[in-house]
């Protein structure tokens, strides 16, 4: 008997889909950190672990320039590790549940039920980035050059030049496993309609990487 419900999903890209992964080796432990949450869960790599993860999927660690983003390559393919893709969609449902959903009395929350009973297939560590016609990308489309503009602590202006490889058209097909009938098809769809707005990976403040979601029932919990 099976405790999972498997989903088989793909995600069309409407926008362009944009790295975000510092190329420069140097920067990538303050990124990390920066990112890490304050408990780290059972059985979870550590952040050294992780950053020598990282740095094995660059491409010139030691050559590139601080302000480049790039995507992750593996077996000379671009891809995106799972983890972000949980990440993406537990950040989701909890904006969803909070604004939108709300909380029926004496019923566990709709980001309660996302966060504990949603994952990726554990046999899916990285997500290959397809075209549309499901061919595997093994280099960017470009990389754009971005201007920033900030203010520093005393108010004084900060201008700085951002580069990030990207990618168009772009898919993403993975597998979602639900812990019984914890979320159903229509939950995964309700959450869509929103994460796809919100947009995955960099440059979402900007328009990027907004997609269509499918999602196909591949096994049902018994």
């Amino acid at each position: 008997m099976s405790i999972w419900t498997i989903f088989s999903v793909r995600w069309d890209f409407l926008t362009e889909l944009c790295a975000s992964v510092p190329a420069n080796g140097k920067l990538v432990e303050p990124w990390l950190d920066a990112r890490a949450p304050e408990v780290m869960p059972p059985g979870a790599k550590t952040i050294d672990e992780i950053q020598e993860e990282v740095l094995d999927t660059l491409a010139n660690p030691a050559l590139a320039p601080a302000p480049l983003r790039v995507f992750q390559r593996v077996d000379g393919q671009l891809v995106q590790r799972a983890a972000t893709i949980r990440a993406h969609l537990k950040d989701c449902a909890r904006v969803l549940s909070a604004q939108y959903i709300g909380k029926i009395k004496g019923e566990r929350s709709f980001a309660t039920r996302m966060v504990n009973g949603l994952y990726p297939d554990p046999q899916q560590y990285w997500i290959p980035i397809l075209r549309p016609d499901g061919s595997r990308v093994a280099e960017p489309d470009g990389i754009r050059d971005k201007p920033v503009h900030a203010r520093g602590p005393r108010g004084e202006p900060i201008n700085a030049l951002k580069q990030f490889e990207w990618v168009e058209p772009a898919r993403l097909d993975f597998r979602l496993m639900v812990l019984g009938k914890s979320c159903s098809q229509k939950d995964l769809e309700t959450l869509a309609q929103y994460s796809g707005v919100h947009g995955f990976a960099g440059e979402r403040s900007d328009g990027a990487g907004k997609y269509m979601a499918t999602f196909t029932l591949v096994e049902e919990a018994e």
